[in-house]
Formats: C-alpha cells, sequence, structure tokens
C-alpha cells in the first residue's frame, strides 16, 4: 500500500493573497534589527512570469534610542522557476521614521507546503533625493490565502 506523499510542489500556486510576518536588520543608515509584517497579491502575467503588489511595515529596533519603523508599497516581478521557487525583483516607495524613501531589490520565495512559504530578500533603501544609504536583509513565513 502507497502512502500519499504530505506535500506536492506541483500544487503549490504563487497566484493569489498572502499575508505573513518578516524579520532581519539594516546595516548602514541606522544599523538595526527588524520585526515586521508583509501583506500582498500575486498573478500570473504568463507561464512562468508572476507580477504582484506587495506592502510591508517594520519595526526597527537596536540598543540605542534610534528604534523607529519604515512602511514601503512594492511592485513585483518574478519568475517560477521551479514549481516550488519564485525568484522576484521589487521596489516601491514608502517612508523610513516619517522621512520619504525608496527601495529596490530582490528575493527568492520557497513553497515549504501547499499554504505556507519562506522568503529571503535583499533590499536597497535610501531618501528622495538622495542615493540608497542602506541595506536591508529579512526573511519572512508567509501563508499564500488560496
Amino acid at each position: 500500500m502507497q502512502t500519499a506523499a504530505a506535500y506536492n510542489p506541483a500544487a503549490f500556486n504563487f497566484d493569489g493573497f498572502y499575508l505573513g510576518g518578516q524579520g532581519g536588520g539594516e546595516l548602514g543608515g541606522i544599523s538595526a534589527g527588524t520585526i515586521g509584517v508583509v501583506a500582498g497579491a500575486n498573478f500570473a502575467v504568463s507561464d512562468p512570469v508572476i507580477a504582484g503588489a506587495e506592502f510591508q511595515a517594520d519595526y526597527y529596533f537596536n540598543n540605542s534610542s534610534t528604534a523607529t519603523y519604515d512602511f514601503f508599497a512594492l511592485g513585483r516581478l518574478g519568475v517560477v522557476v521551479t514549481p516550488d521557487f519564485l525568484l522576484y525583483a521589487a521596489a516601491g516607495p514608502g517612508w523610513v521614521g516619517g522621512t520619504g524613501s525608496y527601495t529596490f531589490g530582490g528575493g527568492g520565495e520557497y513553497a515549504l507546503t501547499d499554504s505556507l512559504s519562506l522568503k529571503g530578500e535583499a533590499f536597497g533603501v535610501g531618501n528622495w533625493s538622495a542615493a540608497p544609504s542602506a541595506t536591508k536583509l529579512q526573511a519572512g513565513l508567509l501563508f499564500h490565502l488560496q
């Protein structure tokens, strides 16, 4: 008797809405740890291209009194490399500590189950009218509402 696999990567679908948590750190500008939330939606442009929008909000913390926050609205464009792995680029405007800012970069997302994925990403962050002044590295766990 053969048992069914607990997870079938072909069943994962990067399309649709997702919610999750993320954490990491920023190097440069503030040099702090980050923890936050993320929400977004992806849709298939054509096989294997995915486009989407994502909203991120993070709290920055460190050992000094420079704790702050950020909010970003990102556009995403990616390619489904394998049925369970998405590689993407993202960019968009936002705020860091109340100052108009922007971010750009990319990452990858790997399907863990039929509704959970793990993401890792790296972004350059800067204030409007200035070159990027920091690098933000983070990982997150996403729940896909399918």
